[in-house]
């Protein structure tokens, strides 16, 4: 009889002990903001990551800034922030940035742990704008329309193969006929 008294005690301890360490696994690390903007300092497009911690600046955060491209993240720079709480490193004005010269910039916290949750995305005008190819496709092996001296080559080859045919059948009808 004991022995069940004891496993339900025991059961009850181990409980209370289990959601005290799920609360304390559950807390939350602090909730950052990050704000981006292009800005103009002494004569040098910046752009700016400004943290905050509930309407706060943030100083001494490291923040990472990259430029999203077709198959990654291109970084272009780190900084750690002031005491007003902004970080900037130069606008990369000489990346492609498509038809519309549009850079999409994402800003992300590095260091401290308990600030990394911080993230910003934001699109900026002033790049490189890259007009598409009108000509389309060029002529290339791995293209539709291939190269005019690979279907030169390609249609002598056929036609000289032809030409050996023709002339091994003429051949042979000239000896059928000379029996």
């Amino acid at each position: 009889m004991k022995c069940p008294v004891f496993l339900c005690i025991l059961a009850v301890l181990a409980a209370s002990v289990g959601s005290r360490l799920a609360v304390a696994q559950t807390t939350q690390p602090a909730k950052v903001e990050v704000a981006l903007a292009v800005v103009t300092e002494d004569r040098q497009k910046l752009i700016r990551a400004t943290v905050t911690l509930g309407g706060k600046p943030v100083e001494n955060v490291d923040v990472a800034f990259a430029v999203k491209r077709t198959f990654g993240d291109l970084s272009i720079g780190k900084d750690k922030t002031l005491d007003d709480g902004t970080a900037a490193v130069p606008f990369p004005s000489d990346l492609p940035g498509g038809e519309k010269g549009q850079l999409r910039v994402l800003a992300t916290i590095l260091g401290p742990a308990k600030y990394s949750t911080g993230r910003a995305q934001a699109t900026f005008d002033g790049a490189r704008v890259v007009l598409p190819d009108s000509n389309g496709l060029p002529r290339a092996l791995w293209a539709p329309q291939a190269p005019i001296i690979l279907i030169v080559t390609i249609a002598a080859i056929v036609v000289g193969v032809w030409l050996a045919h023709a002339y091994v059948a003429f051949q042979l009808f000239a000896i059928s006929r000379r029996r």
